[in-house]
């Protein structure tokens, strides 16, 4: 598995996109993680399958990223059952953020940093899986144009 963090320089139109498609798979994380809360059997590919066919639906999203979601939500939920901690009371975005955010002891400024901050934790990723039969992934590639490198990411509607 390869993982890699990096700074995306766009332009505006770009960067809406990118950040409205972040937002909507990082609800659909919360929303799958949700579903795998009430189910019985989480190693199911039935609740998977169903799960990920709910998440089309109801939040636009390619299959992929649909599958996506399913999967961080999934080790989102084993992560903290094998830490011992409840998975009821699991906070995207931090713990920590969103105690400081509760403290009425910070206001202006600050508290807007702190709010923005958690919200850039809670909304600001995107997660993508590929597999090696498809050779990679489809909606995030790696392309080299004219010797540079460029991260392709399908934003949806083939964009």
């Amino acid at each position: 598995m390869l993982t890699l963090q990096c700074k995306l320089i766009l332009d505006k139109k770009n960067k809406k996109k990118l950040l409205e498609l972040m937002r909507v798979q990082s609800s659909a994380v919360r929303y799958a993680y949700n579903r795998l809360l009430g189910s019985n059997n989480l190693k199911s590919l039935d609740t998977f399958n169903n799960i990920t066919k709910e998440l089309q639906k109801v939040f636009r999203l390619n299959a992929k990223y649909s599958q996506s979601a399913v999967i961080k939500a999934k080790s989102i939920l084993l992560s903290s059952t094998e830490r011992n901690q409840n998975p009821r009371k699991v906070i995207f975005g931090g713990r920590d953020l969103f105690e400081k955010l509760q403290r009425r002891n910070i206001n202006g400024k600050q508290r807007e940093k702190l709010k923005e901050l958690w919200q850039e934790r809670r909304k600001g990723s995107l997660y993508s899986v590929g597999n090696k039969r498809a050779k990679g992934n489809n909606n995030t590639r790696f392309e080299l144009e004219n010797n540079s490198l460029y991260l392709k990411i399908n934003t949806g509607s083939r964009e």
